[in-house]
């Protein structure tokens, strides 16, 4: 996939500051749903025998990457258009002279 320079500039911006990012110390959303997983995760290997597993496991992987993509595009478009506001608040003029 060929990328613009605005998404090459946007992910390398994303990724300096997410480096060593510990989402569970951070948000206790995040925790909560994590444990929360981690119980279900320990239901369903009890459950289901591992060929499932290992199906669903792939399920999860492909949701979680949509889930990603789409956090990606709302991110860039919200950068777009606050870079787009300040462009025209510097441009702006007075309508009338």
């Amino acid at each position: 996939m060929v990328k613009s320079i605005f998404d090459i500039l946007v992910t390398a911006s994303e990724m300096e500051s997410l480096d060593g990012l510990d989402l569970e110390k951070v948000s206790s959303d995040y925790y909560h749903a994590y444990q929360r997983m981690l119980k279900y995760q320990t239901q369903i290997k009890h459950a289901l025998p591992a060929e499932m597993q290992k199906i669903l496991m792939e399920l999860d992987d492909e949701y979680t990457c949509m889930q990603i993509s789409s956090g990606d595009v709302y991110y860039r478009q919200g950068f777009s258009d606050a870079m787009r506001l300040i462009m025209q608040t510097l441009t702006w003029g007075p309508a009338r002279s």
